[in-house]
């Protein structure tokens, strides 16, 4: 387990519990207890903690997910398989969208020798395509989000439905036949619902830690898309059941 790893399920223990205790959270995950400090003083400053007589509790006030750079470092490798796999559904000439988000911001950086239209309410996307001049990149108005390094709201609804986008490519924290795709926030969900309206081909990109995850606000059943790329590495239970509800499946090993 890597320290993005360690400090994620750090903050899930929290979100189950009423507080860990920092010599627990040493044990458990056999390292020292002067790394947890770190851990949860790197979590303190996100402002998802706080410390008190060797105890962290979880600040409830904070954002319901965590922030954009603690996720980058999260399942990176399958992610970037992901992205490239994506990517390959891309053809020059496309104008296409980019949801905000780690797994799909990896596809980005397979794109740069493509002739292709980016719209995207993602900042980062900034520093992948910046320096390409054969991309296009047009970027959403709305309000910031530090903890999705991208822009939602109103404005970025109303942007997203002047267009009509040749492909559209939308991320999710949580997957599951029965829930659909979800996310934490609601601002987030109606941005998607955009994206996937103004798309007239729809790609869902989820690595395998998303299946099975519900979150608060539903963007999309799974039917909604035409395509669905995740992991080899979910069971072949789950495998047969995604098959079975939708249109199609691309599994990346």
């Amino acid at each position: 387990m890597n320290i993005t790893e360690r400090r994620l399920e750090i903050q899930r223990l929290l979100h189950s519990n009423e507080f860990v205790e920092i010599q627990e959270l040493a044990e458990k995950f056999d390292v020292a207890s002067m790394t947890i400090r770190r851990d949860l003083k790197y979590l303190e400053r996100q402002g998802f903690v706080y410390l008190q007589h060797g105890r962290a509790y979880l600040n409830e006030d904070a954002a319901g997910e965590p922030s954009f750079s603690l996720k980058m470092g999260f399942e990176m490798k399958e992610k970037a398989n992901i992205g490239k796999e994506a990517a390959k559904l891309v053809s020059d000439g496309d104008t296409i969208f980019i949801d905000c988000g780690t797994t799909v911001l990896q596809m980005l950086k397979y794109l740069t020798a493509k002739h292709v239209t980016i719209i995207t309410n993602s900042w980062p996307a900034i520093n992948y395509i910046g320096n390409f001049g054969k991309n296009r990149l047009i970027l959403a108005p709305g309000e910031y989000s530090d903890i999705s390094a991208g822009v939602f709201g109103t404005m970025t609804v109303e942007f997203i439905r002047r267009y009509h986008i040749d492909k559209v490519f939308i991320g999710s924290h949580g997957c599951s036949v029965q829930a659909g795709a979800t996310v934490p926030e609601i601002g987030d969900a109606e941005v998607k619902r955009a994206i996937l309206e103004a798309g007239k081909e729809k790609v869902l990109l989820v690595d395998a830690t998303k299946f099975d995850q519900v979150y608060f606000a539903k963007h999309a059943e799974l039917e909604d898309f035409d395509c669905v790329i995740t992991n080899y590495s979910l069971s072949e239970e789950k495998r047969q059941e995604l098959n079975q509800h939708c249109k199609k499946v691309i599994y990346v090993k």
